[in-house]
Order: structure tokens, then C-alpha cells, then sequence
């Protein structure tokens, strides 16, 4: 009996000292997991996985008092890991409340991300290009209803003769992609470049169907402009010549050499960002394919998003293909989709503006009227919601071509503008008088933001919603 008791003695230690190593392996295994699914993936290996070596991250810049809340959001940013240098900005009824900015625009240099940065911000281009369309249709150049070939005769071929400047900006246009893969000599030749955009077919026989244009819609656009404007320039030579100085704004198309050495480099995710992207892409992805209302037999996605990717701009990174855009000669050309280099700040003034009824600030109080109310609002005026067969879900455009989205946890306000790939923002909401730039260089898949953006905009829109309360009430005592 005493042995029996022993040897059972034995076999319990035998086995807590087999289990004891495996459970502090699986609590240990546990808690790297729990760091790497909690902190950034922009934080170095030994900050995510021991919480050491974190960086000591530097924001400066100015904040009002009333949204102090927005510094300790951006703060908080690079805190969890998910930036490594960004800048942000917010007009609220045409006054500067937030312009801040921190981290480094290069790693390799310890370069900081400071008010001078520059950055590429992809297709929150697009909504600078959609302003200055409504800025030529202001002055009566252009007009939405009209068909392009009225000011491009070339361009009614291939079934595109019925094909409205409003198809154009909402991406109705049906020309997606390009058959021809395009070079950097025929980007820069655009006399060159202007014979291969009126010779591609209609995707889609003429019928308007949205579908995402990622770069041609800039360059369609382009050629457009070069006919109406009376001395032929692009919509960046109309910026740089007419906008930037007088409105004190920086946002080039086709950035001067001499400006190169303040733009930041792009870092994207390791390893396992993009695994956990690539499982949220293919499940976003199963989603849409079984729950989309209606598909034509006609449009083989797949071979269409193929295309699409394979014309796209030299030197502009296609999706999970991602390498850091660092040489900007590559950038010898305009594209007014994707190839818009700026900051949060000349964003979200350039928003305020339009929130202002196009009047300048007060800043710029010397500058002429941008553009009239009335061209402002029709820019603004919704339009149906429509099923993007490129992007895969629903969308609602306004006749301006920007898009009315709403973000988590801020679904009773609704914002008009456009977001970029990596998650940069360009967006602006005329009721609150609140118009929001976002800018930086840590990459992520997104394209209308993530929760980078989104957190810190949610902080100004409580604030401003806060404001509003508290005038009302005093409003009203006054009024007693």
C-alpha cells in the first residue's frame, strides 16, 4: 500500500513538472499575442512583444483649448504603434482649432514629421480635382450635364459619345482601366497621352455603370481642363498659378524638385499586419460576394480588377504589392487621381473654404471669392446611392464627385470628401462647419480611413457638438 501511495506521489510531481513549463509556455505565448494584437504594428518587434524599446514619440503643433481631447487621441495614435509620422488639422467655422504633427518622416534619418512635411496622399487627390472642376464650372468653362466630346471631340469613340461630364467625376465613365499599359514618356507627352485616353472603348457599351476610376479619371479629367482653360494648363499648373499662394495652401500635382527633401517616406506593415489584412480582405471580400444584390453576367470582376491595377500609374504601389515610395523622380507627371502631395492643414483649410460659402478666411481676407454658394451647394447635392462594381459595396456621390460616408461610431454625422489608400483623409460637413485633414506615412489597406483618423475626428465632433449645445442654451436663456 505504502508503495502504491509512493509511486502515486511520483507519477503527480512527474506530471505537475511536465505541465508547469507547458503552462508558463501558453500564459507567455498568450501575452505575445495579446501585445501583438493590441499594439500597432508600426511599434518596434521588442516594444510589441516586451513593452521596451517603445518610442518616445515628439507632437507639437497647436490645439485650441476646448479640444485638448484631440492632442491626447493623436497621441494616443503613436502610443499604440500605429504611426510613425503623421499630421493632423480641423477648421471649425472657418478658424484653425487643431494643427498638430509628430513622429518622424524618416526613420533612417530620425528626420521629424514636422509643419514643413510634405506627403503623397494618393486619391484624397481626388477631391482637391473634383474642387477645381467645380471651381471651372463656376467660372462657366464646364458645365456636369454636358457630353464630354462637346469640349473633346476625339473622345466619342468606342462608345463613350454619351458619356456627361458628371458620368466622369462619379466614376461613371467607363473607363476604368486602359488596354495599353501605359508609359512614364507617354504620361509626360500628354498631347501623346491625349490620343491613347480618346481611343480606349467603353467598358460597358455606354452604359453608366460606377465603377471605381483609381487613376484615369485624373487623367481624362487633365485633357478636359487643357481644352477649356484659355491658356491650356493642367488642373495642377490652375492650382499652383491661381490657388496656392493666394489662399496660402501647398498641394501639387506635380511637386516642384526643389521641395523633395521635405516630403516623408512610406513605411508599411511587417509581416503580420498583412497577414491579419489579407484574412479581413478575403472575408470582406466572401461578404460582398455572397450578399451582392445584383451583379452583370457581363463583368467578370476579377479580370476587370486585374486591368485596372495593371494600367495604373508607374510608380504608384498596386495592392499587397506595396514597397515604399521613395525616389520621387519617379513622379515626372500629373496624375489629379493619385498624385496629390500635401499636408493635414492645407486639407482642411481648403475644406473650410468650401464650408465658408467659398469666401476666404479671415487669414486670407485680401484673397478673392474661391467660388460662389451656388456652385457649392450643387457640388454638394446627394445623388442616388449606387453599387461600385470595382469596390464592392454601395456608395453615395454627389454631383461634385465626392462621397458622402459615414465612420463607426459616428453614424448620425455624415461627411463629403474623399479618403486616400494608407488612410489619409480630405473631408469636410458644411452643418457642423467642421472640414478635417489627415495625412501620413505609415501605410495601411484602407481607402475611406481607419481608426487612426476616425478616433481623432470623433473627438472634434463631440467637441463641436458639446459647442453647439452649450450656444444653444445660452441662446435660449438670452431669449427668456
Amino acid at each position: 500500500m505504502k508503495n502504491e501511495t509512493s509511486q502515486s506521489r511520483k507519477t503527480s510531481a512527474s506530471t505537475r513538472s511536465k505541465i508547469f513549463p507547458i503552462s508558463v509556455l501558453i500564459f507567455i505565448i498568450s501575452i505575445i499575442i495579446y501585445r501583438l494584437s493590441t499594439i500597432g504594428p508600426f511599434a518596434p518587434l521588442q516594444c510589441r512583444l516586451l513593452g521596451i524599446g517603445c518610442p518616445d514619440t515628439k507632437v507639437q503643433g497647436y490645439v485650441a483649448p476646448e479640444f485638448i481631447d484631440v492632442k491626447k487621441a493623436f497621441i494616443k495614435n503613436f502610443e499604440d504603434g500605429s504611426e510613425v509620422g503623421s499630421s493632423i488639422a480641423a477648421y471649425y467655422n472657418g478658424k484653425l482649432v487643431v494643427d498638430l504633427y509628430g513622429g518622424y518622416a524618416d526613420l533612417e534619418t530620425m528626420r521629424e514629421y514636422n509643419k514643413d512635411t510634405l506627403q503623397l496622399v494618393f486619391s484624397s487627390t481626388k477631391a482637391l480635382t473634383s474642387i477645381m472642376i467645380a471651381y471651372l464650372v463656376d467660372r462657366g468653362l464646364l458645365n456636369y450635364d454636358e457630353k464630354i466630346s462637346k469640349y473633346w471631340p476625339e473622345f466619342a469613340q468606342g462608345n463613350k459619345e454619351n458619356v456627361t461630364l458628371l458620368d466622369l467625376v462619379n466614376h461613371r465613365a467607363g473607363v476604368t482601366y486602359l488596354d495599353t499599359q501605359l508609359t512614364k514618356s507617354e504620361l509626360e507627352d500628354l498631347d501623346k497621352l491625349a490620343k491613347i485616353l480618346a481611343a480606349q472603348p467603353h467598358s460597358f457599351d455606354g452604359v453608366p455603370l460606377r465603377t471605381y476610376h483609381a487613376a484615369t479619371r485624373g487623367w481624362y479629367l487633365n485633357e478636359i481642363v487643357r481644352r477649356v482653360d484659355p491658356k491650356h494648363r493642367t488642373i495642377g499648373q490652375i492650382v499652383s498659378e491661381e490657388i496656392l499662394k493666394q489662399y496660402d495652401l501647398e498641394f501639387y500635382l506635380l511637386l516642384p524638385q526643389n521641395l523633395s527633401s521635405r516630403v516623408a517616406t512610406f513605411y508599411h506593415a511587417p509581416i503580420t499586419e498583412k497577414i491579419i489584412r489579407m484574412r479581413h480582405f478575403l472575408l470582406e471580400w466572401w461578404y460582398k460576394k455572397n450578399s451582392d444584390p445584383f451583379i452583370l453576367e457581363s463583368i467578370d470582376i476579377n479580370d476587370f480588377r486585374s486591368k485596372a491595377f495593371n494600367s495604373s500609374v508607374p510608380g504608384i504601389p498596386k495592392p499587397f504589392e506595396f514597397k515604399e515610395v521613395t525616389k520621387l523622380e519617379t513622379f515626372t507627371f500629373e496624375c489629379p487621381s493619385v498624385t496629390g502631395i500635401t499636408n493635414a492643414k492645407s486639407m482642411a483649410k481648403l475644406g473650410a473654404i468650401i464650408i465658408n460659402n467659398g469666401q476666404p478666411l479671415d487669414d486670407n481676407s485680401n484673397s478673392k471669392p474661391f467660388m460662389s454658394k451656388n456652385t457649392i451647394d450643387l457640388i454638394s447635392t446627394k445623388l442616388p446611392i449606387e453599387w461600385d462594381y470595382f469596390i464592392g459595396r454601395n456608395l453615395t456621390s454627389s454631383v461634385g464627385g465626392f462621397v458622402h460616408f459615414k465612420i463607426p461610431g459616428l453614424e448620425d454625422v455624415e461627411f463629403l470628401g474623399s479618403g486616400g489608400f494608407g488612410g489619409s483623409l480630405f473631408i469636410w460637413n458644411r452643418e457642423l462647419g467642421i472640414s478635417f485633414g489627415y495625412a501620413m506615412n505609415a501605410i495601411k489597406m484602407n481607402t475611406f480611413g481607419d481608426k487612426r483618423g476616425w478616433s481623432v475626428l470623433k473627438e472634434i465632433v463631440n467637441v463641436v457638438k458639446k459647442l453647439k449645445k452649450e450656444q444653444s442654451e445660452n441662446s435660449f436663456s438670452k431669449n427668456q
